[in-house]
């Protein structure tokens, strides 16, 4: 499947993802789905349009930790630890929204294509669970889409 083409698949789901919601899983504002046990987001891939990076291909391995209070911790070998805040919320990503989709908003590494403001999924595939980061924007410039793993500590 070519990269742009996942990228546009990404985009259609998520309101599918996130449309059919109940009451009972409406969760409550403090509940944070990121940060919620011990361990870290192990990055796999970037999907470009252009193509698709990995630690492989780059030379460098990055985690993210959601922590408590909003704090956001980004690790990559060979350098010092990024902190930031983060910040959960739902809402329709500009330009391309339609629908209100889980967004988190934390200010991006200089060197990836993503704005600010990005979707995102988690889900699980085989024994992972995943998370998939998309730049709110990805209809109009390409961003990438972000995926990690989980992993427990």
């Amino acid at each position: 499947m070519t990269q742009l083409l996942r990228c546009c698949l990404l985009l259609a789901a998520l309101p599918l993802a996130t449309g059919c919601q109940t009451d009972a899983d409406i969760r409550p504002a403090h509940y944070d789905a990121l940060a919620l046990a011990t361990g870290h987001w192990q990055w796999d891939n970037s999907s470009y349009p252009s193509g698709l990076q990995t630690p492989a291909s780059l030379g460098f391995s990055r985690q993210l930790v959601f922590g408590p209070e909003g704090q956001l911790v980004v690790s990559r070998s060979g350098r010092d630890a990024y902190r930031t805040t983060y910040q959960l919320s739902m809402g329709k990503p500009q330009p391309c929204g339609a629908v209100a989709v889980p967004l988190v908003t934390y200010a991006s590494e200089p060197e990836l294509g993503n704005t600010d403001v990005k979707l995102y999924t988690l889900s699980q595939e085989a024994s992972r669970q995943v998370l998939t980061i998309a730049s709110e924007a990805l209809c109009v410039d390409g961003g990438a889409v972000e995926t990690y793993h989980w992993v427990a500590e």
